[in-house]
Parts: C-alpha cells; sequence; structure tokens
C-alpha cells in the first residue's frame, strides 16, 4: 500500500490525541530516521535496565558484562528489525498489523494482552517502583513520600501517553541527551572510584557467578516485549528500512549505554555501605553524582513507562471503540490505583505468565508476512477502508499457544528467542501441511470501514 494510499484513507479525525491509532499514518506526517530512533531508544532507557546491568555485575567480570550487553540487545534489534519493517510499510500500530495474520479477532485478543501487560500490570508494577525509589533517595521529603510519588510520577507518564508519539517524541529529544550526559557523568565517576580504566575492566563479579549466556538471557528476557511492540513506533518512519532500522538501531544503543552504565556504576561503588548490592540509586549517589541521580532517575521512568501505557493503549483501542485518550487515562489512573494500593506484586506472576506468550506473536507474524502471506496463503497485505481479513486464524493463535507453552519448559536457550523461532518455524510448516492437505485454519472475513474498524 503507497503512502498516498494511506494519505486517502485517514479521515482527519484520526491526527491529534487520537493519534492514527487504528488507521495508517498519513505519509506527510512521517517522522525522520532521527526521530525514530531516539524515541526507541527513550523506550529502553530506564532504571529497570540499569538495574539489568546491575545485576551482571553480580556475577560476570566487567567486560563480560558488556558482551552480554552487546549480544542481548542485538538479539532484540535483529527481530525488532523486521516488526518495525513492517510497522513503517503499512504505517499500522502493532495490533492492527496483526490482523492479517492472526484475524480481526485473534488480533483482538492480542490487543487485550497488550492492554493488561503493559497499559496497566507493568505500568502500575513501574509507577510502584518509581515511588519506592524515590523515597529512598530523599527520605523525609513530602514530595518523595511513596504515594506523593507514585500519584505525581504516573500523572507525567499519563501526560505524554495521552498526547501520543508526537508527546513520546517530544519528551524523548529531551530525555535522552540528558540521560545519555548523566549517565556517561556517572560512567566517568565510575572510572574515578575504581581508580583507573583498567581496574574496572579487571573488576571480578561481586556475587554468585553466572555464565556469559546467562547474562545475555537476562538482558533479552529485560526487554523482549519491547522489541515485539517496534511497529508501534516505526509506523511514523519514512520507509520501511529507515523505520526497521531506527527503532532497532535506537533500542539497541540505549539499551547497551544503560546496561554499560549501570554495570560500571554498580562495581564502582562496591563498598561496606552498599555490599553487592545493585541499587543503582544508591550506587549514584555513592560515586558522587547526588541530585543528577534524581533526574536520571525520573526522565527515564518517564520515556519508558509512557511507552508502556501507549502500547497498551493501542491495542486495546483495536477492540473497543473509545477514543485512545479515554482508554489511556482509565489504564493510567487503573495502574496508579493498583501501585497506591501495594497490590502491583500480586501480579506480577501474572504477568510474567502472560507475557510468556507475547515474543511468539512476532514469530507468528514474520513468518506470515515473509513467507505464509505471499506464499501460503496467496493473499496481500492491505489497510484502510475495504480492507479485508480473517475474522479468526486457529492455526496462528495455536502455534503461538504451542510455542510459548514449549518456551517455557525448555532448558536451554534463551526463552522469548526460543519461543519467536518455534513459532516462526512452527507457523510456516503448519500452514503448509494444511494447506497442502486442504483443511481450512482461517474463518470467516470482515471489512475495515472508514473508521478503522
Amino acid at each position: 500500500m503507497t503512502q498516498s494510499q494511506m494519505t486517502a484513507s485517514n479521515p482527519a479525525g484520526n491526527a491529534g490525541v487520537e493519534d492514527y491509532s487504528i488507521t495508517a499514518v498519513p505519509g506527510d506526517k512521517r517522522k525522520s530516521f532521527l526521530n525514530i530512533s531516539v524515541t526507541s531508544c527513550a523506550w529502553i532507557i530506564s532504571l529497570s535496565t540499569m538495574f539489568a546491568g546491575g545485576s551482571l555485575a553480580a556475577g560476570l567480570s566487567f567486560g563480560q558484562a558488556v558482551l552480554a550487553g552487546v549480544f542481548g540487545m542485538l538479539i532484540l534489534a535483529i527481530y525488532g528489525f523486521f516488526q518495525g519493517w513492517m510497522g513503517a510499510k503499512y504505517g499500522v500500530s502493532t495490533t492492527v498489523l496483526a490482523r492479517q495474520a492472526f484475524g480481526r479477532w485473534g488480533a483482538g485478543i492480542f490487543g487485550l494482552l497488550l492492554s493488561i501487560t503493559m497499559g496497566v500490570g507493568w505500568f502500575g508494577w513501574q509507577i510502584a517502583f518509581f515511588g519506592l525509589t524515590i523515597e529512598q533517595m530523599f527520605p523525609g521529603q513530602w514530595f518523595a513520600d511513596q504515594t506523593v510519588a507514585m500519584i505525581w510520577g504516573g500523572i507525567l507518564m499519563i501526560a505524554t501517553a495521552f498526547i501520543g508519539y508526537r508527546g513520546l517524541a517530544a519528551v524523548s529529544f529531551i530525555a535522552v541527551p540528558l540521560i545519555f550526559i548523566l549517565s556517561i557523568w556517572g560512567f566517568v565517576a565510575a572510572v574515578n572510584h575504581a581508580g583507573s580504566f583498567e581496574a574496572l575492566l579487571s573488576s571480578v563479579p561481586v556475587g554468585e557467578p553466572m555464565t556469559l549466556f546467562a547474562g545475555i538471557t537476562l538482558v533479552v528476557g529485560n526487554a523482549a516485549l519491547g522489541a515485539v511492540v517496534f511497529p508501534d513506533v516505526s509506523r511514523y518512519g519514512k520507509t520501511p528500512l529507515g523505520g526497521g532500522m531506527g527503532v532497532s538501531t535506537g533500542y539497541f544503543l540505549g539499551g547497551l549505554f544503560c546496561i554499560v552504565a549501570g554495570a560500571a556504576m554498580t562495581f564502582a561503588a562496591q563498598v561496606p555501605s552498599l555490599g553487592a548490592t545493585a541499587n543503582i540509586p544508591a550506587a549514584m549517589a555513592q560515586i558522587g553524582l547526588g541530585f543528577f541521580a534524581f533526574l536520571i532517575l525520573v526522565f527515564a521512568q518517564w520515556t519508558t513507562n509512557d511507552s508502556n501505557l501507549y502500547t497498551g493503549a493501542l491495542g486495546l483501542r483495536n477492540v473497543i471503540k473509545l477514543p485512545k485518550f479515554i482508554l489511556v487515562l482509565v489504564m493510567g489512573a487503573l495502574g496508579i490505583a493498583i501501585a497506591v494500593t501495594g497490590i502491583q506484586d500480586k501480579f506480577v506472576p501474572f504477568l510474567n505468565f502472560l507475557g510468556t506468550y507475547v515474543p511468539p506473536i512476532a514469530g507468528v507474524m514474520i513468518a506470515d508476512h515473509w513467507i505464509v502471506g505471499p506464499y501460503i496463503r496467496k493473499q496481500e497485505y492491505r489497510f484502510g477502508p475495504g480492507a479485508e481479513y480473517d475474522k479468526l486464524n486457529v492455526a496462528a493463535i495455536a502455534v503461538v499457544i504451542l510455542a510459548g507453552f514449549a518456551a517455557s519448559r525448555l532448558t536451554f536457550g534463551i526463552g522469548p528467542v526460543n519461543a519467536i523461532v518455534l513459532s516462526l518455524a512452527g507457523y510456516i510448516v503448519i500452514a503448509y501441511l494444511l494447506n497442502l492437505l486442504k483443511i481450512p485454519y482461517a474463518f470467516g472475513r470482515s471489512r475495515e470501514d472508514q473508521t478503522g474498524f
């Protein structure tokens, strides 16, 4: 579908806070490679990513921690590139894109999954984490009271998700340079604290040793879901290649930078008052960052958690005929309520369980776009008024469930990567066999109207 066709298919009402949530982004609204890269970079730059670097420091040498960060982020960038390519090619969000592979009802299930996991669950958990850390950093200050910090932090995150991609991009262009500068400062401070770069490089693990492979697994597991939903950002890319490379480059560089900085500061701060903890804010304070640790924390959490809410709202908008900004407000309020009541940790096992079945969705989408769709189903991808989709692709959904189940029980490899490989290969094989045997696996047809439904 050409950009001119996408422009023609988008009513003006999709602009503004509706943010083209269920229709294609017009060609004249597309953004530069730099814009896409910075927004994607802000998505991965977070305190939890720095904590991942700190966790690597517990079991690996500094050099091994850097290698784990490089290989782990490279894995995410590679499969995320294919997702990002599709998002930019068609200009639609991840859940709208999923209509072709899973059918309208199947994509709706995916949208609900994203809204529960990222839009409410992890959004609420990150808010609680934010409030607790602010309280630890500034004890006795009224604004640092855990409940107060959760509320004002949550409101900041809701505000940019409410505006949409423009809001995410705006705060990203402020936050990313600041976080990079302050993280470099933290790295330099870590080197000075350790005595020299050679001393830091030769630092030994401060906790129970882990293998390099285990470190790579930790890095991938920390950010696997974000790479699956790259189309939510790359749909604003001007070309498929630019969109795919933009999100992959930003995600890779931002993630690697945070991991290395987190590992360096954790190694450097190994003094009796900290022991072997991977408490990044405490490490920042210990090596002399002071108030700037607060700025890193605020912007790092802001630019990541608003993206969680943004993706959750886009997913739910694919299911519910309500304006996106209303969904943002409702889900954001639910997330804050979960955090304030202190019940967020009770959801974590359930969220981890659901998260097991998100990576294989990417495997099916990649397989369907490049192999199954053009060569087996022989159906061209098209979006916009008049576009037709299956109502339900049973084979695609079954493969996701089976791949997620199998990957969760394998004792080797990297869980999310296993799930993607199994679903990608499995869907190709099953679709080919069912097609060869003339056994139907997709049922019903639906046609998209002018509103995107």
